[in-house]
């Protein structure tokens, strides 16, 4: 099968995008928009996730309410992030045994699989895409939002991700190829401290009086990226004024809705942005705080990074009593636990929509 080959045939038979549009407009299955409700997606890269028998168990105690090996899941609606080239020892799509394939398959099906993290490490040329894309179609699988990977060729991103998935005539092209498959949002690789996007630009809430050190230089830099932002600087220009999406473009020309994600720690965007240290972020001021300002926010994290816990497979008890923490939230009305891409989508259609209904958990 040529790359895409299948892709175009389910495109030729029925527009995916169609009926994306036309579920935005018809559906109500999505945020309230009369009374807005704040939203929290966590979009969490599986970079280092031990094995398939892990990243089915977090994906079970997160969004369903049976037994786990962490206790009773905490109900909420949670998604997760897959690749497909990858090393040897790295759980991936090619990886996977083909039942644990079906599962992943299952998963996307459902939306609780819903952004892909690029096409992996190993996939250097537009091939790799292709084959990877023809797999998706041809199980009637669909992820539409798109999440740069470390420093993977087939990244967007130009300057921190270092990619070359729209730099047409680079071997590992394949914006056309997916953003006609029907990928929608692109993450390239911005994160912001501030909590709550959509809202003005404030610091609070980030910093913690047992590190003054490194609070000061995690709120300088924030303080220092709208700074910058506002003189131009490309790197920092999305992120001005705070936004959720910016509405922009590849470098191939094609426009996409790029998504800025956030990490509240004291000690920068890149620290505790992990499945071992995520109760260091997900506290109880930080959901006040996103409940005060009524916005959503997209978290970034790594849940499958484990090895600093006690519990290399599975989350440790003070990350299990954050989630219980967030369930409180989520169930009391509070604030809405979603996928990254349903957040999206409702984000896309200018929250103009009636109540979300839940997703569907596949049987595992």
């Amino acid at each position: 099968m040529t790359p895409l080959a299948g892709c175009e045939k389910s495109f030729s038979k029925q527009s995916f995008l169609e009926d994306w549009n036309g579920s935005l407009k018809n559906s109500n299955s999505r945020l309230t928009a009369d009374v807005f409700t704040p939203s929290l997606a966590i979009c969490s890269d599986l970079d280092e996730t031990p094995d398939a028998a892990t990243y089915f168990e977090l994906i079970r105690f997160l969004n369903t309410t049976e037994e786990t090996t962490m206790g009773p899941g905490v109900g909420l609606e949670v998604g997760n992030t897959i690749y497909f080239d990858m090393a040897p020892g790295h759980f991936s799509y090619w990886n996977a045994s083909e039942a644990e394939r079906e599962k992943i398959r299952s998963l996307i099906r459902s939306g609780y699989i819903d952004c892909l993290h690029s096409y992996g490490d190993l996939a250097t040329a537009r091939a790799h895409a292709g084959r990877a894309l023809d797999e998706l179609v041809k199980h009637d699988c669909w992820i539409p939002v798109w999440v740069d990977h470390a420093v993977a060729p087939t990244n967007f991103g130009a300057d921190i991700m270092q990619g070359h998935g729209d730099e047409q005539g680079h071997p590992a092209y394949h914006a056309d190829l997916s953003m006609s498959y029907g990928i929608r949002h692109v993450w390239r690789g911005r994160v912001t401290s501030v909590i709550g996007q959509d809202r003005p630009f404030s610091l609070r809430s980030i910093g913690s009086a047992r590190h003054p050190l490194a609070s000061i230089g995690t709120l300088a830099k924030e303080a220092a990226k709208q700074i910058l932002a506002r003189r131009g600087h490309a790197k920092y220009m999305p992120q001005a004024g705070n936004p959720l999406v910016v509405e922009t473009s590849l470098r191939d020309g094609q426009p996409v809705r790029e998504l800025i994600r956030c990490n509240p720690s004291w000690g920068s965007v890149s620290c505790h942005d992990r499945g071992d240290e995520i109760h260091e972020v997900l506290t109880r001021r930080f959901l006040d705080r996103l409940v005060e300002r009524q916005a959503p926010c997209i978290l970034y994290t790594h849940f499958g990074k484990l090895g600093r816990g006690a519990t290399p497979h599975r989350f440790q008890p003070a990350v299990v009593k954050a989630f219980r923490l967030l369930a409180e939230y989520h169930h009391s009305g509070k604030l809405r636990a979603t996928t990254t891409a349903r957040l999206l989508d409702a984000h896309a259609a200018g929250w103009q929509t009636g109540p979300l209904e839940p997703l569907v958990f596949p049987d595992l």
